[in-house]
């Protein structure tokens, strides 16, 4: 199968958008045309060298819906025409931490695939290094990588559930578990910041802080829930969160994965509070804090991919989605097509959308 995909080459320097072949799915695998695809912030770290990549040349993205195109041998829960969307944490289903309930922490789907004998897509003859690799037509990952969902639904709007949704949302309802009521305040407004927002708005929290030095992304979480919003640029963010919640915020979330912002996110708490982090960290991040906050039962924890349950976490969110409460086409400030990638990623770094999807 012939697909366009956006293969990055060297950190530092813009992907390329070529022209590859696409295998057919192997045994356990699944062929998926693409519908839709978001650009992640995490995406851009690849671009950008915040985050260190090991294995280049390498097909992008994560954050996708699409339709069933093949399945190979062994596949028994997906056919040719289900409508999927893509998870950011494969989950095997039998390993320690899925037999728990923690699927976001499987262990059991192994780690980068060797590019020799893994990868179902060559570039000028030869493999290239993929995971979702969702900046494609067509791609082919494992059946554990994928949800079906309902059809009444465009399958083209729900690109965006598998990765900010759920992680913004799901730190909020999985991990945190904010109570109705509660005093919030979120550090990061981009894609993954605007579903905190509204997850807390969801879950009924009565103060909405939302934290950013861009106007934009500030104006944003205005309309997805936020109370009020803080310049971090012009104030001491954590000072004033302390400010407009009497005495510090209940439950901080940090959604940037910058050391600076986790400690002032965590400075923001009122005695008892909770801190949660979900930005993708960098590969040397190290973050202090001080003792005393801990002693009176200050919390600091982590949160990786919304710890979440994407068979069941999905199919709510779409519920949600479907009765009005869950704002995704909102999410959207722009559609591109593949070849203008580079474009959506300068959109992203300058803070003019809220999320761009590409549509292959």
């Amino acid at each position: 199968m012939r697909s366009k995909a956006v293969i990055l080459h060297e950190q530092g320097k813009p992907p390329s958008i070529e022209e590859v072949e696409v295998l057919p799915p192997e045994t356990g695998e699944v062929m998926v045309r693409v519908a839709a695809t978001g650009v992640c912030h995490s995406d851009y770290n690849l671009v950008d060298g915040f985050r260190y990549v090991p294995n280049l040349p390498q097909v992008m993205g994560h954050e996708a819906s699409g339709v069933v195109k093949q399945v190979g041998p062994g596949v028994h829960t997906l056919a040719p025409g289900d409508p999927v969307v893509f998870t950011i944490r494969p989950a095997c289903g039998v390993c320690e931490y899925c037999s728990n309930g923690k699927f976001n922490l499987c262990i059991g789907s192994g780690g980068a695939p060797d590019p020799e004998r893994s990868s179902r897509i060559r570039s000028k003859g030869k493999p290239v290094y993929h995971g979702s690799a969702t900046f494609s037509q067509y791609t082919v990952v494992p059946e554990n990588s994928l949800v079906k969902v309902r059809d009444d639904v465009p399958i083209e709007k729900l690109s965006l559930v598998g990765c900010a949704v759920v992680t913004g949302v799901g730190a909020v309802v999985n991990r945190a578990k904010v109570e109705a009521g509660s005093r919030v305040a979120i550090w990061g407004c981009g894609g993954v910041g605007l579903n905190v927002v509204q997850g807390c708005a969801i879950a009924g929290a009565s103060t909405i802080i939302a934290v950013d030095v861009s106007a934009n992304k500030l104006d944003f979480a205005t309309r997805f829930g936020a109370t009020h919003t803080v310049d971090a640029s012009a104030e001491d963010p954590a000072q004033r969160v302390s400010q407009l919640t009497n005495g510090g915020a209940d439950y901080a979330f940090e959604a940037i994965g910058n050391p600076k912002t986790v400690l002032q996110a965590f400075q923001s708490l009122r005695p008892g509070g909770v801190c949660v982090t979900m930005g993708a960290p960098p590969e040397q991040g190290l973050v202090e804090v001080p003792m005393q906050p801990l002693f009176q039962d200050r919390t600091l924890m982590g949160c990786s991919a919304g710890s979440a349950s994407p068979r069941v976490d999905f199919h709510w969110l779409i519920e949600l989605y479907q009765g009005g409460r869950l704002k995704l086409d909102e999410l959207v400030t722009r559609q591109r097509p593949l070849d203008e990638v580079n474009e959506a990623f300068e959109d992203l770094a300058a803070g003019r959308v809220a999320r761009t999807v590409l549509i292959p």
